[in-house]
């Protein structure tokens, strides 16, 4: 005090007797103590609660790092909404947590699961209540925030008569409760539900905590949701939203693995679109797609109604329709009680494709080939069920278009004779392994010569010897092979005739004859293969004949008689083959620029049959009006000879004049009878 009292001024009165003067000084005096107690309290008080404030604010945001590290391990939003309950009621000396999970619709959905409790014995009532709720709009606390979507609370529990949980609550001591939403963006994903035995103080913190988790959390949402997009995408089409291969290969393993447990059947369905190829080439690949969302559609409202009351009347399996790429989708039953299912939904498939569909301002159709394969027998993997199934599908695709086939174990056989046949045809087309026949072609008479060959393939095959075309001609058509072995007879046949040119007179150089498929002559090249062939082999036009039948008309009978003209107008003859056998030969005759046709063997076989002979003679007749040709094919004895030599006809081929020799021994026939044709 003597020190405090020595640097102070006090005021003083000019008036006043001593005494008062010293009061003056000491009520001064303690005036300024007092003034400097307050100060120094009120500075400890700030500081106070500073330190208070940075202590819960680190203690929030250590709550907050822990439900932030908990969400971000996890991809489950149950799972780190549960973490959250926990911490937020620790974090808050809280006895009670809830959560309640909706659905994208706005619908509470109720989390059995996703409850707290300190002390779960104490509290069993309330939770069993809570576990139990269904939220409905503005019918609880939780469901004033679904209502809301604000936070809600409840200060005195005895006083709010309207809560329904409130006797429970009661009975269980709590006095408090709060509920508070999760959101992502303005979307309520969840509501969080606390309960307390103590009032709830400082509302603003309780707020500002929750909210912030309520951040971390709907992040884990965002991610799950996240997730759950790149797995559809992943499994699903993008194009029609079916199932795509990855979710069918899922779900047929599942049911191949469930096969023997179930004592079910299981089918497997393919389906290729019939026209779809048309469809795309001529509309363009957006009408092509457009096309495939509109089958869809309609394959998955036949799937939809074999479940319903119009549909199959048995129990109905579990069923996938799938689209596997192109115009490839796959049906998969599961749990089939009753066989017959399958034809029964493939049917009703073929029928929801015959109305006609827009596209591009037209109407369009498509058909549907349709394999089916059952899962019983000897399978050991959902892949073979699967491979019968496409074989069915391939076997009625080339029955014709809306056909359903239904794999048998008669039919596998016979598809993998076929599919290996077609193996080995491509290993043959690699390694060479074709030679060319000759079966020469003579003008009938008492003494036939020899005016050309007609070049006839055969297969050298390495195990079962030389084969003929009837043993893999057709396996060659069915898999389009037979364009490249068609192309490679016709520079072969090329190629050695202008090498037996080389060794006879001018005068005697016989022509060849090649046949040419339909697949062949419809090659947008075809015309530039016989230029080549011509042009590579030196090979004069003249002595080749192109034998079509009457399969390339019916295609596209002007593009024929297009192509016909150019390869005539360099020299190159042309021929009908296996003419009398089609349903408008005269049509074509009278339409197609031919130089020449063919009697087909069949007629002359019969040729003792008296309808037979007239339809020769009418041929022969005409071909004579018309300035035509005519060989006659198949001549097998003497007497078919003398026959047809005196109906007039002029030209043949077959075993009774000479059968198909190899090169040397039929050009070796060419260069001994060198003879002088008449004038």
């Amino acid at each position: 005090m003597p020190g405090i009292m020595k640097h102070m001024v006090f005021p003083t009165s000019e008036t006043g007797t001593a005494d008062e003067r010293a009061n003056e000084r000491i009520d001064h005096l303690r005036h300024l103590l007092e003034r400097e107690r307050k100060a120094r309290i009120e500075a400890e008080a700030v500081a106070e609660r500073s330190w208070r404030d940075l202590y819960e604010n680190q203690v929030r945001l250590a709550l907050l790092q822990r439900i932030t590290d908990a969400s971000n391990q996890s991809s489950d939003f149950k799972a780190a909404l549960g973490i959250a309950l926990a911490e937020i009621c620790a974090h808050m000396n809280w006895d009670v947590g809830h959560a309640y999970r909706i659905d994208l619709e706005g619908k509470a959905r109720r989390q059995a699961r996703i409850t707290y409790a300190a002390e779960p014995d104490r509290f069993r009532p309330i939770m069993d209540a809570s576990r139990r709720q269904i939220l409905q709009d503005g019918g609880d606390l939780p469901g004033r925030v679904l209502r809301d979507r604000h936070p809600h609370w409840i200060d005195q529990m005895a006083e709010d008569k309207w809560f329904p949980r409130r006797d429970l609550a009661l009975e269980s001591g709590l006095q408090s409760a709060c509920a508070f939403p999760v959101l992502v963006g303005d979307e309520l994903v969840a509501v969080m539900e606390f309960f307390s035995r103590r009032p709830l103080v400082d509302k603003d913190n309780i707020l500002l905590t929750v909210t912030q988790a309520s951040t971390q959390l709907a992040r884990v949402v965002e991610r799950e949701r996240a997730r759950t997009t790149l797995l559809h995408e992943a499994r699903h089409d993008a194009m029609t939203g079916l199932p795509n291969r990855v979710l069918l290969d899922e779900r047929a393993r599942a049911a191949f693995a469930r096969l023997q447990r179930s004592g079910k059947d299981l089918a497997m369905m393919v389906i290729d679109l019939d026209g779809f190829k048309a469809v795309n080439d001529k509309h363009g690949h957006h009408a092509g797609d457009a096309l495939l969302i509109e089958v869809a559609r309609r394959f998955n409202r036949v799937v939809a109604g074999t479940r319903g009351k119009h549909g199959w009347p048995g129990p109905s399996p579990r069923i996938t329709l799938a689209r596997v790429g192109g115009d490839e989708f796959v049906i998969l039953m599961d749990m089939l009680a009753d066989k017959r299912l399958p034809e029964f939904l493939a049917n009703r498939l073929l029928a929801a494709l015959r109305e006609p569909m827009p596209i591009d301002g037209e109407m369009v159709s498509v058909g549907a080939s349709i394999g089916i394969a059952h899962g019983g027998g000897d399978y050991t993997s959902i892949e073979q069920i699967r491979r019968d199934a496409d074989l069915a599908m391939y076997e009625a695709k080339g029955a014709g278009r809306d056909r359903i086939v239904t794999f048998t174990d008669a039919l596998g056989s016979d598809v993998r004779r076929r599919m290996a046949l077609e193996r080995e045809l491509r290993e043959a087309i690699r390694e060479n392994q074709f030679l060319l026949f000759y079966q020469p072609i003579f003008c009938l008479g008492e003494t036939p010569y020899l005016l050309g060959f007609e070049a006839l393939i055969r297969w050298a095959h390495p195990t079962r010897g030389t084969l003929s075309p009837d043993a893999f001609i057709p396996a060659a058509e069915a898999s389009g092979l037979i364009v490249f072995i068609g192309d490679w007879v016709m520079r072969q046949a090329c190629i050695a005739l202008a090498r037996l040119h080389q060794q006879l007179p001018a005068h005697n150089r016989p022509f060849v004859s090649v046949n040419i498929a339909p697949q062949q002559f419809l090659q947008p090249d075809f015309t530039q293969s016989v230029r080549r062939a011509i042009a590579d082999s030196g090979l004069p036009p003249r002595c080749l004949k192109l034998e079509v039948t009457e399969g390339v008309a019916i295609i596209d009978a002007a593009r024929t008689r297009a192509v016909l003209e150019e390869i005539r107008a360099w020299g190159v003859q042309t021929s009908l083959d296996d003419f009398g056998t089609g349903y408008s030969s005269l049509s074509y005759l009278k339409n197609l620029p031919f130089d020449s046709l063919k009697i087909d063997r069949s007629f002359t076989a019969s040729i003792d049959d008296p309808k037979s002979r007239d339809i020769i003679q009418t041929i022969l007749d005409l071909a004579g009006k018309l300035g035509l040709t005519v060989v006659a094919e198949g001549i097998e004895s003497s007497e078919q000879d003398r026959m047809l030599q005196s109906m007039g006809c002029t030209f043949g081929q077959g075993f009774h004049l000479a059968p198909p020799l190899e090169e040397t021994a039929a050009f070796a026939l060419a260069a001994a009878e060198a003879p002088t044709p008449p004038a």
